[in-house]
């Protein structure tokens, strides 16, 4: 618990970068590379890259606390990966992947009109983050609105064609939408 305060106290004594227009220059190429489909060894190391951006708040402070949210999701420590990610968001409000990742956590609990909100507002923040977006997918399929989670995959694979969840889950609703107006 000491820890996490020193991290909350380093934070607030960070002053957050703000993107500069390079990071935006080169999201648009990357994603632009990316929806041109170009062969899988390259479309890797672009989406490699486009992650890098993604987790990129400008802040060491804040990536830092991100990381560490991921590393204890990932050990099963959910309550303490809420935490981190809550502080993410607390610190950082324009970042998105603080939002996508605390969605990701809701969704294993469960907690899906929270997830929905929090995918709505990284959207909002980032709306080409296909991982969102899948997640968007996700949520909406598991709720039964099988038309919209569609739309959802399908708006991920038209920014990245590589998203593996997406496509599964496009191709799993493609039947039950079919003829109908999305």
């Amino acid at each position: 618990m000491l820890n996490r305060f020193i991290l909350i106290v380093l934070v607030l004594l960070t002053t957050p970068v703000l993107a500069n227009e390079n990071s935006v220059s080169s999201l648009d190429d990357l994603l632009s590379r990316l929806a041109q489909s170009p062969g899988k060894a390259e479309a890797e190391q672009i989406n490699e890259e486009v992650w890098a951006l993604f987790f990129d708040s400008g802040s060491p402070t804040v990536d830092l606390l991100l990381q560490r949210g991921i590393t204890a999701e990932k050990a099963g420590m959910l309550d303490l990966a809420s935490d981190f990610f809550g502080d993410v968001i607390e610190f950082a409000p324009d970042f998105a992947e603080g939002y996508n990742r605390r969605a990701g956590l809701e969704y294993k609990r469960g907690e899906y009109n929270a997830a929905l909100e929090d995918l709505n507002k990284a959207l909002e923040l980032q709306p080409r983050h296909f991982g969102a977006l899948t997640g968007l997918g996700l949520v909406l399929e598991r709720l039964g609105a099988a038309a919209p989670a569609y739309q959802a995959y399908s708006d991920a694979l038209a920014i990245n064609p590589f998203e593996e969840t997406a496509k599964a889950g496009a191709a799993r609703l493609a039947k039950a939408v079919k003829g109908r107006s999305l």
